[in-house]
């Protein structure tokens, strides 16, 4: 049986998933040369390169549909060389809330999810977010 095509609620949540994964690429690019805790880095490091492959597999799913994939956050949108922003821990504090609410919104994906490959992705991003949850924790 051959596989369906994307459903417009995937599209959608894919999309947006895909803005907000870049979004935060681009956020750790800045904090993570920034940050002076070598455990703080090692968390915010490893995010980096799952969401870097997820990021892919959204756009590689898009490309297989013969979609447009979203442009997303570019390291052009971001200075890495801008001076520090926050004190220490900030950081850390900063990507628990976001993971806390990447966590309900990959659920909330999840149930308008369709397809086998596109819920794999929300089941995956939501093990890596629970994992990053309780690093920064």
């Amino acid at each position: 049986m051959p596989k369906s095509t994307l459903s417009s609620t995937e599209i959608a949540t894919l999309w947006e998933t895909c803005k907000e994964k870049t979004f935060i690429l681009r956020l750790l690019e800045h904090l993570i040369p920034n940050a002076n805790d070598e455990q703080a880095k090692k968390i915010m490091n490893d995010l980096h390169k799952n969401l870097e492959i997820y990021v892919e597999k959204i756009k590689t799913t898009f490309k297989n549909e013969g979609s447009i994939c979203p442009q997303g956050f570019s390291s052009s949108d971001v200075n890495i060389k801008a001076k520090k922003l926050f004190d220490n821990g900030f950081d850390i504090m900063l990507l628990r809330a976001v993971k806390e609410m990447s966590m309900g919104l990959y659920t909330l994906n999840i149930g308008m999810s369709y397809r086998t490959d596109v819920i794999n992705i929300y089941k995956d991003l939501t093990a890596i977010t629970q994992a990053c949850y309780h690093d920064c924790t």
